[in-house]
């Protein structure tokens, strides 16, 4: 994807030139953003997911990263402090550090945000069907959850530890660049 490109919920193919403001094809209330432009676009696991990207794996990580965009439809999905609270119960056992929550704008939206290090294991609501989640030491996740119109929208970015920190500019970019519709 190159740098620049902005994209509504449903992604631009990558040769899609950059856009600014609301990209085309986004219905008015949604949300764009920029991806950055070493993340992978793939299509999502289920149709909860209105986005999903591969973040390539730092050196001496064995897996990549992962970064999905949740949108649960109007009046949907709950309140930030709720939705936090829970990804960082996603985190226990060994290595596992009380969560950093913090606020940051983009434009003219308030933007909520958690980091949370240690053993994780994901939801079995977020695997998309797949087979039961297994714990994953030396886990990170940085999430935020950003406030549409209609309903939140969540940014959920988890990966081993070296392969986050490499994706924190990344992540912090992308979320800068949210606009509202």
């Amino acid at each position: 994807m190159a740098e620049g490109t902005v994209l509504p919920i449903s992604p631009l193919p990558s040769h899609h030139p950059t856009l600014t403001g609301q990209a085309a094809g986004a219905a008015p209330g949604e949300l764009t953003w920029t991806v950055p432009r070493e993340w992978t676009e793939e299509p999502p696991k289920s149709g909860m997911r209105k986005a999903q990207y591969r973040l390539p794996a730092a050196p001496g990580d064995k897996e990549d990263g992962e970064c999905v965009v949740y949108y649960f439809g109007a009046g949907q999905g709950g309140d930030a402090k709720s939705n936090l609270d829970r990804w960082a119960t996603q985190f226990t056992g060994r290595g596992s550090t009380p969560p950093k929550f913090s606020e940051m704008k983009a434009g003219a939206l308030a933007i909520s945000r958690a980091e949370v290090r240690g053993t994780y294991t994901a939801s079995p609501m977020s695997m998309g069907g797949g087979p039961e989640p297994q714990a994953k030491p030396d886990y990170m996740l940085l999430g935020a959850i950003v406030p549409g119109p209609e309903a939140n929208w969540f940014f959920k970015c988890t990966g081993p530890e070296k392969t986050m920190e490499a994706n924190r500019a990344r992540f912090d970019a992308l979320l800068a660049s949210v606009r509202g519709g």
